[in-house]
């Protein structure tokens, strides 16, 4: 019969075994130092908890490849397009994800910026009401408030005209619809589906429910795409402006035509089938653009547990480096990994004007505790940080030398760097920036300077999160 001493070393030998094996994992993930160590400090800190909080949290890519295969972007079109990017940036930018294996420059492609809340409610519910064939929605957030309520009227009346109507919505992101579907049964009755992505009760270890789906894809037709930073909620849009005390969030909204619309199509297949298994056709469309129309180069990049590379960490990487004169930022957390970080100091260091804009106050309290620590070091660097005193803001923007800019679902931290599904866009169109760069300047202008916690106790904490930030 052991005692009590013979137990508890047993219990410590155990837990010393299984917090070795992650590491060595980990090593051989080749993690960075950062991460290693946060969770080392959390295996050793937390006996037993720390491994299960690692089982849960703290793969980054799938386990098991049969259930989520890699999404491949194949070529669409031949690259003899007369109009596309020749930057030193555009064509870095391509080939690093050629090598990445992400084949996905498009230029036969049209782009719409979308910046008001209702003007983006309205031409997404037209869009819903053209329909003729299909609509293949996937979102991190849906919520049944008089601007869900009222896009899930139109998607239930379109099903019942015989539309294929498909919607995908993260089981964490949707949490109060994926504990209680019943508002969506009128839905599935008039002839729509919907599923949710990595259920939280099912598979609860083999699923990994720390992956998140944080994309945003509203496809019609397989023509027309709109993506960016919104969710489906009053928070992003609505039908008419809002006059109370609680404004719409600032984010914008992207619309796209073109061959780029298949590159969307395709992710939103691999994904639906993910959660469905339900193998949804798509024969690859190239529409001719209007004569008005202007063509426009994109290159579309997915990122995630199903992708094998860091291809989006990558390109952010280079284009930091790539910058000569300014760097505009708009993220609503501002938790980087070292690389992104020092980067960033190196480039206010080589003379480029870094600007953040981002949230003194978002909707995550442990968010703003994280982000805070690395905010002061950019702005005691001489980063300019601007904040928003009665909004959040939730787009998602980088702008490089007003020459190139990233847009899409991915924030700058390390969830969207490193964990969670991405879908992102670069671009070299100068008609397309500059309205992004004034844009963002409209912003700086109605923002006002970050001001720190002078508060020691809340620097404490701030600098004490920033240690555990791989595992935000």
């Amino acid at each position: 019969m052991f005692g009590i001493e013979q137990w508890a070393l047993m219990a410590y030998a155990l837990n010393l075994l299984l917090v070795l094996s992650i590491l060595f994992f980990m090593l051989y993930q080749r993690r960075s130092p950062q991460s290693l160590t946060t969770w080392g400090l959390t295996l050793f800190l937390l006996p037993f908890f720390g491994v299960l909080l690692y089982l849960v949290l703290g793969s980054r890519k799938l386990l098991y490849k049969k259930n989520k295969p890699n999404i491949l972007l194949q070529t669409l079109e031949e690259d003899s397009f007369s109009g596309r990017p020749t930057s030193q940036l555009a064509n870095a930018m391509k080939q690093l994800l050629y090598a990445n294996q992400i084949d996905s420059a498009t230029h036969q492609n049209t782009l719409a910026f979308i910046s008001d809340p209702v003007m983006a409610y309205h031409q997404l519910h037209n869009a819903i009401l053209s329909a003729k064939t299909s609509i293949h929605i996937e979102t991190y957030v849906f919520e049944l408030d008089s601007t869900g309520q009222s896009i899930l009227t139109a998607l239930t009346e379109k099903a019942k005209q015989g539309v294929e109507v498909r919607l995908l919505l993260d089981a964490v992101g949707t949490l109060r619809l994926y504990l209680n579907s019943h508002p969506l049964k009128a839905f599935k009755k008039a002839g729509g589906r919907y599923g949710f992505f990595q259920p939280l009760f099912k598979g609860f270890l083999s699923r990994q429910m720390n992956l998140r789906n944080h994309r945003k894809l509203f496809i019609f037709d397989g023509k027309t795409a709109f993506t960016g930073g919104m969710n489906l909620s009053h928070d992003y849009m609505g039908e008419m402006p809002d006059t109370t005390n609680n404004p719409f969030w600032i984010d914008t909204l992207f619309k796209l035509t073109g061959s780029v619309v298949n590159h969307h199509q395709t992710i939103f297949n691999e994904d639906w089938f993910y959660t469905s298994q339900e193998k949804l056709i798509h024969h690859p469309q190239s529409p001719p653009l209007n004569k008005a129309d202007k063509p426009t180069s994109i290159l579309t990049i997915p990122s995630g547990p199903d992708i094998n590379s860091d291809a989006l960490f990558e390109s952010l990487l280079l284009s930091i480096h790539a910058a000569q004169k300014k760097l505009i930022i708009a993220t609503p957390y501002f938790i980087p990994d070292s690389a992104i970080m020092n980067a960033l100091m190196m480039a206010i260091k080589r003379g480029v004007a870094v600007c953040l804009i981002t949230n003194q106050t978002s909707d995550h309290l442990i968010f703003d505790l994280g982000s805070a620590s690395f905010i002061r070091q950019l702005r005691e660097a001489g980063g300019k940080i601007y904040c928003f005193p009665t909004q959040i803001m939730h787009a998602k923007l980088m702008i490089i030398d007003n020459q190139a800019a990233f847009f899409g679902s991915a924030n700058l931290d390390y969830r969207s760097l490193f964990l969670n599904y991405e879908i992102s866009h670069f671009i070299a169109d100068k008609a397309v920036i500059e309205k992004l760069t004034t844009w963002t300047e409209m912003k700086i202008q109605q923002s006002h300077p970050y001001r720190p916690h002078s508060n020691k106790v809340h620097r404490f904490f701030e600098n004490l999160t920033r240690v555990f930030a791989p595992l935000l």
